[in-house]
C-alpha cells in the first residue's frame, strides 16, 4: 500500500489520499492491493455503502457520517498510528474495516449517531450484544473476535487528537482489551497441534499417495486428457467421453485402493486427492504457512551445494508474506526432504494443463465452475480439501469424533515434532528426512523463517514442561537420571505437591535453559557435560543408542516406554538359539538391560 508521508492532524484532503493504487480513502468502494497467496478476491474489497439494519434508529445521513469517521480513523492508523504501533498493513485495514462496518450497524440499532456518543454504558451494551451474537458456524463469537472490537474502541480513543469524531472518554479505564473480551490464559486458546495418531495416519496416507501411487495417477490423467483432446477433434463432448473410457479401460490402471481408473470421474477424483496429498506432505514435512505453499510456482525446487562436500541440498522456493515489509512477499527458501521434492514434481505435472490454459505459474490452481475461469486455490478451499482427503483415506477418529483439520495445524504440529525430535513419530516417516536431521539443528529446518523458529522453541518449552510434570509425579522411573528423580520427588506428588510442582516447573522454564528431549525408548534431560552421546546443544542422533543412554547420567525411562523395552527383549531373545558364544554374550547383556529397565518401571 502506498501511504502518505504526512503525520500531522487531520486535514481536509485526507479523503483523496490513496488507500491502494486503485482506491482512495474517500471512495465508497475500496479495492485493496493485498497480494498474499490463497486469499479470496472478495477479501481484498470493501464496500462502504452500508444498508441500514432492520430497526435502525439513525438517519441515512448519520450513517454516512459514521462511515466517513471510520474511514478517517483507518487513515490515521495507516499514516500516524499510536506510539509504538506499526502502520496498518493492507490486510489489517481490511480486517478492521469489516469490524468497523459491524460496529456501525450496532450503533444504528442503538441510536448512536457519532463515535463520541460512546460511553461506558454503551461499551457494556456492545459487549453484551457481541457475546450474544452467533458466528457463521452457529456458535457464539470467540473471545478473540470480541477482543478485536475492544481494540478498535480503544484505538478510537487513543487516536482522539487526530480525528474529527473520536471516542472522547476511555472506553476501558479499568481493564485491558483482552480482559474486557474475557480472554484469560485459560480461555484464550491456541491453534491445536494434530494428535500423534491422527498426524501419523494422515501423513502416512499422503506419503503413500505421493510415493507409491502418484506416477500411476499422473499416467491416468495424461491418458484422459490426450483421449479427450482427440475425441473433441472428432465429434464433440460425446465422442470425447467415448475415447476417454476406451483409452482408460485399455490401460487398466489401478488407484490407491485398487479401484479401477477406468473413467473420467475416477481419474479426476484421484488427481484431486493427489494434489491434496502433495499439500499435506509439504505442510507436514516443511512447516510452511498455507500462504507460502500456495504461492509456489513452477521451478519451486532449487538445489544448492552444501559447503565443499559435493552434496546438494534441495530447497523449496516460495514467498514469505508474514513478518516482511516487501509488498507481495519476499522469496525465501525452506529445506526440502525427498518426499517434498517428489510432491512438487507431481504438482508441476498435475497443474500443467491449467497453467497452459490460464497463463498462470502457480502450482495450486482450480477451475471455477461458476465462471469457467482458472484461479488460484484459496486458503479456505484448501482447508476444506484437507478434511475431504482425510475422510477419503479413512483417518481414524479422535475421541469418537472426526478430527477437524485446519491449514495452520500442520505448522504447529511440525514445530512440535521438531522440538521433540521423536524418531518414532513424524521424523521417522521417511528415512531420508530423519537423515537430514542428523546434520542440522532444529532451526536448520526452517532457514530464515524465524517465526517458525520461535514456534519450535515454544513447543520445546511446552514439551519440557509436560515431561517434567510426568517425571516429578512418578515413582517408577529407570535410567540414571530417572532413579535420581524418583528418589527425590516425593514432595512433588499428590494433591499437596501440585502447587509446589507447578512453581518448580515455572522456575525451571523461566530461569534455566533446560530442555528434555524425547526418543522412542526414553527421555533425555540433556546436560552437555554428562552426555555420553557427545551432543553439544542437544542429544546426538549419531551417538545415542539404548546401550549408550542407559549408561548416561541424563537418561529417564518411564512406564510409557515399556513396549519398546519389551519388544527389544523379545527380539534379542529370539536370536539366542543357535547364536555363537560371543554373540550370545552380547544378546544376553541386552536382554539383562531390558529386564532391569522393565523391573524399575514395573513394565515386566
Amino acid at each position: 500500500m502506498k501511504t502518505p508521508l504526512a503525520t500531522s492532524l487531520p486535514s481536509a484532503d485526507w479523503t483523496a489520499e490513496p488507500v491502494s493504487p486503485l482506491s482512495r480513502f474517500g471512495d465508497d468502494e475500496w479495492q485493496l492491493d493485498i497480494r498474499t497467496a490463497g486469499r479470496r478476491a472478495d477479501h481484498n474489497w470493501i464496500d462502504w455503502r452500508l444498508v441500514p439494519p432492520r430497526g435502525a434508529r439513525i438517519s441515512a445521513a448519520a450513517g454516512a457520517s459514521l462511515t466517513h469517521a471510520a474511514k478517517q480513523f483507518l487513515w490515521s492508523m495507516v499514516v500516524n498510528p499510536p506510539t509504538g504501533r506499526k502502520r496498518l498493513s493492507p490486510t489489517s485495514v481490511q480486517i478492521k474495516a469489516v469490524t468497523l462496518k459491524t460496529l456501525i450497524g450496532w450503533m444504528a440499532l442503538e441510536g448512536l449517531t457519532a463515535f463520541h456518543d460512546i460511553d461506558g454504558a454503551a461499551v457494556e451494551r456492545l459487549r453484551a450484544w457481541l457475546l450474544a451474537r452467533r458466528g457463521q458456524s452457529g456458535r457464539p463469537l470467540s473471545p478473540n473476535t470480541v477482543a478485536n472490537y475492544m481494540v478498535v474502541l480503544k484505538d478510537l480513543y487513543r487516536q482522539r487528537a487526530k480525528l474529527d469524531d473520536p471516542i472522547i472518554m476511555d472506553p476501558l479505564p479499568q481493564e485491558t482489551t483482552y480482559e474486557a473480551a474475557g480472554l484469560t490464559p485459560a480461555t484464550k486458546g491456541t491453534i491445536p497441534f494434530i494428535p500423534d495418531a491422527i498426524a501419523i495416519a494422515l501423513l502416512s496416507s499422503a506419503l503413500e499417495w505421493v510415493e507409491d501411487h502418484g506416477p500411476t495417477i499422473i499416467e491416468a490423467e495424461t491418458i484422459r486428457l490426450t483421449a479427450r483432446a482427440l475425441g473433441l477433434t472428432q465429434g464433440g463432448i460425446r465422442q470425447a467421453s467415448y475415447h476417454v473410457r476406451k483409452a482408460l479401460r485399455r490401460a487398466a490402471l489401478k488407484g490407491p485402493t485398487s479401484e479401477p481408473l477406468n473413467g473420467a470421474y475416477a481419474v479426476r477424483r484421484a488427481a484431486t486427492h493427489l494434489v491434496e496429498a502433495c499439500y499435506i506432505i509439504i505442510a507436514g514435512f516443511v512447516g510452511m504457512r498455507v500462504s507460502e505453499i500456495l504461492s509456489m510456482q513452477v521451478g519451486a525446487i532449487e538445489h544448492r551445494p552444501i559447503g565443499e562436500t559435493g552434496v546438494e541440498q534441495a530447497y523449496v522456493v516460495a514467498r514469505l508474506f508474514k513478518t516482511v515489509d516487501e509488498h507481495g512477499g519476499r522469496l525465501e527458501r525452506w529445506l526440502a526432504p525427498a518426499p517434498v521434492v517428489k510432491a512438487v514434481a507431481l504438482l508441476e505435472q498435475l497443474s500443467a494443463p491449467l497453467r497452459a490454459a490460464s497463463g498462470r505459474g502457480e502450482l495450486f490452481l482450480v477451475k471455477n465452475l461458476q465462471y469457467g475461469t482458472i484461479v488460484p486455490v484459496t486458503q479456505m478451499h484448501m482447508g476444506w480439501r484437507i478434511n475431504d482427503f482425510a475422510r477419503h483415506v479413512g483417518v481414524p477418529m479422535h475421541e469418537g469424533e472426526p478430527w477437524s483439520f485446519s491449514t495452520h495445524q500442520f505448522r504447529k504440529t511440525f514445530a512440535r515434532f521438531v522440538a521433540r525430535r521423536d524418531r518414532s513419530m513424524l521424523l521417522g516417516l521417511a528415512e531420508h528426512y530423519k537423515h537430514a536431521s542428523v546434520g542440522m539443528t532444529a532451526r536448520g529446518y526452517v532457514g530464515n523463517d524465524f517465526d517458525l523458529g520461535q514456534l519450535i522453541d515454544h513447543e520445546s518449552r511446552a514439551e519440557t514442561a509436560t515431561a517434567l510434570d510426568r517425571l516429578l509425579l512418578s515413582d517408577r522411573l529407570a535410567g540414571r537420571m530417572g532413579e535420581r528423580i524418583a528418589a527425590g520427588n516425593a514432595r512433588f506428588r499428590g494433591r499437596a505437591g501440585e502447587q509446589v510442582r507447578r512453581d518448580y516447573i515455572d522456575f525451571v522454564l523461566r530461569e534455566t535453559d533446560l530442555r528434555i528431549h524425547a526418543c522412542d525408548y526414553g527421555w533425555c534431560v540433556f546436560q552437555p557435560e554428562t552426555a555420553r552421546c557427545g551432543g553439544e546443544a542437544a542429544p546426538s542422533e549419531a551417538g545415542r543408542s539404548p546401550a549408550v543412554c542407559l549408561s548416561c547420567a541424563n537418561m529417564v525411562i518411564e512406564a510409557r516406554h515399556a513396549p519398546y523395552w519389551r519388544d527389544r527383549r523379545e527380539r534379542n531373545a529370539a536370536l539366542m538359539p543357535g547364536a555363537m558364544p560371543m554373540t550370545a554374550a552380547v544378546l544376553a547383556e541386552a536382554i539383562e538391560q531390558c529386564d532391569r529397565v522393565l523391573v524399575k518401571i514395573k513394565g515386566a
